[in-house]
């Protein structure tokens, strides 16, 4: 039983072992592949940058490339919403006149629609006249005057 418990506890040193040979170079890889990474910025020496981070190594929070390139970005930003702002505008005047377009289109059929239902008024007024008149001409010819029966329709 005594060997049982001396395999067991060597089978986890071994097990340990293994794994701090393995993890060490990984851990310790990752300290030196900051320094050496030639696409992170670097301490550039500066008093800001010295303060916290030796120089060689990673400064976060400054590096005067991420800065220039975010400001090239947030200018590139600014001209495009200056020119989205620009379009939108032209959008929204080209939509009013489009509307202000149709509307006076609507109130032009309006009027159109209203001078057709006045001239039809007087030309229902003028033909109700007519056949008034005619029926009165009828009802005086069939009264015996015969003049008005072979006389043409007034009007």
């Amino acid at each position: 039983m005594r060997t049982a418990k001396l395999n067991a506890f060597g089978a986890c040193r071994a097990l340990v072992l293994a794994a701090a040979l393995v993890a060490g170079p990984v851990i310790a890889g990752t300290a030196h592949a900051q320094a050496i990474d030639p696409y992170q910025p670097m301490n550039d020496g500066s008093e800001q940058a010295s303060a916290t981070v030796p120089p060689g190594v990673v400064a976060p929070g400054y590096d005067p490339g991420v800065r220039a390139a975010n400001a090239r970005e947030g200018d590139a930003l600014a001209t495009e919403n200056r020119e989205a702002a620009a379009e939108a505008a032209q959008d929204r005047s080209a939509y009013q006149t489009a509307v202000q377009d149709y509307h006076q289109a609507v109130a032009q059929r309006r009027q159109a629609i209203a001078r057709i239902h006045a001239t039809q008024a007087r030309r229902d007024a003028a033909y109700g006249q007519a056949m008034a008149d005619w029926h009165a001409q009828v009802d005086v010819c069939h009264n015996g005057n015969h003049r008005a029966c072979v006389a043409p329709p007034a009007g």
